[in-house]
């Protein structure tokens, strides 16, 4: 019998937490941001608007390297996520000098009434994952529950709009069937970036 979901996304992430503090984080940090580097070097190279969620609850902080990114095109953008009433999310261009708001959930968010901020779709969205699987020669992740991520993918891709999706983790959140099956909600992912490599799907959603 499955350990209930809610109690396997509490127990990663109390593991999230304390890895963030513990010694070897910053190694594992390290190592991830090479491989994403990586990633930004080549297969972001062909992308105008990339989407990223502000750092909350240990998740890991990519501003940085996105700055630097964005910051060699003029023509790039970078996107927050806000949550709507029907609880999806809508992409908003975001640069150092824009105001944020904090949702219910404490989470920053753009504000769409600043001067200067327009809704944008993405070419890519990259998702922080409490959890990840290969099942079925695809990449999945395991969220916070609220399904908001989910949901938004399958809509955009219902309007036809063509975007990758990238799980950001680390190699210890990796979860086998013993412990999580994907439902048939659950959207899967085109890639994961962890501390140890680039992960790619072999199916292509």
């Amino acid at each position: 019998m499955h350990t209930p979901i809610h109690q396997i996304r509490q127990d990663l992430l109390s593991q999230r937490a304390s890895f963030a503090r513990s010694p070897q984080f910053d190694s594992a940090y390290t190592h991830f941001l090479s491989h994403f580097h990586q990633f930004l070097l080549q297969e972001a190279q062909t992308y105008q608007a990339i989407a990223f969620c502000w750092p909350y609850r240990d998740e890991l902080d990519l501003r940085e390297p996105l700055r630097e990114w964005q910051s060699s095109n003029s023509d790039r953008y970078l996107l927050l996520p806000k949550v709507r009433a029907d609880r999806q999310l809508s992409f908003y261009t975001w640069s150092d000098s824009d105001p944020l708001v904090h949702n219910a959930y404490g989470i920053a968010e753009p504000d769409p009434t600043a001067s200067g901020v327009q809704a944008k779709n993405p070419d890519c969205i990259l998702i922080p994952c409490v959890g990840w699987l290969n099942y079925q020669n695809r990449y999945w992740r395991l969220g916070y529950g609220g399904g908001y991520f989910d949901r938004t993918i399958a809509s955009l891709k219902q309007a036809g709009h063509r975007f990758t999706t990238v799980g950001i983790a680390f190699d210890w959140q990796a979860l086998g069937l013993d412990r999580w099956t994907p439902e048939a909600h659950d959207q899967a992912l085109d890639l994961v970036i962890t501390n140890t490599g680039i992960y790619r799907n072999s199916i292509k959603s």
